[in-house]
């Protein structure tokens, strides 16, 4: 039995399947989700205005918002996957690990487990300098599967960063797939994932990850709808602009023509004087955009990862997170205007609302109401409206009960919204944060 059989429950129609529903169904959807957000807006808007000024800056704000949330579902509606057209190109798998032990077997047979022809498969195992046994591990690994699997030692930590480019440098293969070592494509996974690639404007490709341990507790709960909405929402509209923001690196697949000329300034990337040790998958996609490759998203190349299940991990994987989009983000916006126009208006409004958000959240629910001004009962409409609208698109395109995890955590994710000044304190702080001892 390989790892990928031990997950519970893999139905091909569910979330963690990855299936989105038929066009009529996501059209009927997201008319069902305008509606009620044109109606929930215009009565937000009536009591916005009876605040004189104050309401003025706050409808502002709120339709920048409110209009951004609607685009999306309708950008998302028209997504179509990549039609699978046999492409079959010669394909390395690139699987960076530190400190996993025995555990990074899980990802290599997963990988070595694919339904793809054998000779167009290569899977490359990078240890960086890992101080357990997971060298070992790999090198048994080899020893069993032979010529399709090399494993290569770093010899001492140099980052995430440079054992994926280690990857590929070992291989000149057409496409590099990287996965995560916690991560698992399914058996289709990278057969899906490559389709994209027949176009060649294509630099990269991300494919759809969920929570391998979504049942562990309410934690892990809201990070699996989280993660719904995030790739089958997001990362779906902004495929139909050609600008994925992010290829996740749990599970994602560059041309290698795209990247190979980008390795050495990616590897030496520097922010605010420190090198830049985390956000790999990010900062790498932005380069990709910006060399002019349009970037997508696969919603049937499925892969599972573990999300953190206790808070104190959650919290520093947030602050991860938070200080990559702090460093990429302005960047970005520098030259998407210009690569992908059409995704500017968007971005800049994506941006607007990180930055904005978390002063808004402090004022509504502390500042007005200590000084008399108002009552936030406005701003918790407006994220009841927001919270609504993820959980309605969830149940639409999610064949199970998991719906309300997507309303509940929207409001957990809110709250964590002012972590960003800590983020944005810590920014040239290069600590992994989650990462083994």
């Amino acid at each position: 039995m390989t790892a990928i059989d031990e997950i519970p429950d893999l139905d091909l129609d569910s979330p963690r399947g990855g299936s989105m529903a038929s066009k009529p169904v996501r059209i009927l959807g997201v008319v069902i989700l305008v509606g009620l957000n044109i109606l929930l807006f215009w009565h937000l808007c009536e009591r916005l205005l009876d605040y004189g000024k104050l309401g003025m800056v706050s409808l502002v704000y709120t339709t920048l918002i409110g209009f951004y949330l609607i685009s999306r579902f309708i950008l998302a509606a028209f997504y179509r996957k990549p039609p699978d057209v046999g492409f079959f190109p010669d394909v390395a798998v690139i699987i960076p690990a530190f400190n996993e032990g025995r555990s990074i077997l899980r990802s290599i047979e997963a990988c070595l487990g694919q339904d793809y022809p054998e000779d167009k498969l290569r899977i490359i195992c990078i240890d960086d300098g890992s101080t357990d046994d997971t060298f070992v591990h790999m090198q048994l690994a080899e020893i069993v599967h032979g010529d399709r699997l090399t494993c290569v030692s770093l010899g001492q930590n140099r980052g995430k960063r440079a054992a994926m480019a280690e990857g590929v440098r070992r291989t000149e293969s057409e496409i590099c797939v990287f996965v995560d070592s916690d991560s698992e494509p399914a058996p289709d996974g990278i057969a899906k994932i490559v389709q994209g690639f027949v176009k060649d404007d294509v630099g990269a490709i991300s494919g759809l990850t969920h929570a391998r341990n979504a049942d562990e507790n309410n934690l892990t709960r809201m990070q699996a709808a989280r993660y719904f909405i995030s790739f089958q929402l997001l990362k779906a509209s902004e495929s139909v602009l050609g600008a994925v923001v992010c290829c996740s690196g749990c599970f994602s697949a560059y041309r290698r023509a795209s990247i190979a000329p980008l390795l050495e300034p990616w590897e030496a990337q520097t922010f605010l004087g420190a090198p830049c040790t985390f956000g790999d998958d990010r900062s790498l996609t932005n380069m990709v955009i910006r060399s002019g490759y349009r970037t997508i998203y696969h919603s049937g190349a499925l892969a599972w990862t573990e999300v953190p299940s206790d808070y104190r991990g959650f919290f520093r994987q947030q602050q991860r997170w938070k200080k990559s989009w702090l460093r990429e983000s302005p960047i970005f916006l520098s030259h998407v205007w210009r690569s992908r126009p059409l995704a500017f208006p968007s971005s800049f409004v994506t941006t607007l609302a990180a930055v904005v958000s978390p002063i808004v959240l402090i004022v509504n629910l502390f500042v007005y109401p200590a000084l008399g001004i108002a009552l936030p009962l406005i701003y918790l409409l407006g994220l009841f409206l927001i919270a609504s609208a993820y959980g309605i698109f969830h149940r639409i395109l999610a064949h199970n009960n998991q719906w309300k995890w997507a309303v509940i955590g929207t409001g957990f994710y809110v709250v964590f919204a002012p972590q960003m000044f800590w983020a944005l304190a810590r920014v040239r702080d290069g600590s992994w944060g989650t990462r083994a001892a």
